[in-house]
């Protein structure tokens, strides 16, 4: 039983420190970058997607394009369609970032 109170407490205490690991958007943007785009761009990028999709969507993508490093439009191709049409009303904020680095207003 102290064992099990002891774990969640260092679990809180990591979580609460960052140390659990980078967070969603975290991971999208580094992934971003390292393809080639601006920091600025990625971010914008990435909050128009965080700001648009459903909070499951959001965390698939950055599991598969941010930690599992999955090739974007190989990613987009394997979702349901219901998934490709949440993506499709992300791609005017997501090309007014690329062309602007800011979020489309």
């Amino acid at each position: 039983m102290k064992a099990g109170i002891v774990a969640a407490i260092a679990a809180l205490a990591l979580t609460g420190c960052g140390l659990a690991g980078p967070s969603d958007h975290k991971v999208l943007v580094d992934a971003c970058v390292a393809d080639g785009e601006s920091e600025a761009t990625c971010g914008c990028i990435t909050t128009a997607m965080e700001e648009n999709l459903s909070p499951e969507l959001f965390k698939k993508t950055a599991q598969a394009v941010g930690r599992d490093k999955k090739d974007m439009m190989t990613f987009v191709g394997e979702l349901t369609v219901q998934e490709q049409l949440s993506f499709s009303s992300v791609l005017g904020d997501m090309f007014a970032c690329s062309l602007t680095g800011e979020p489309a207003e």
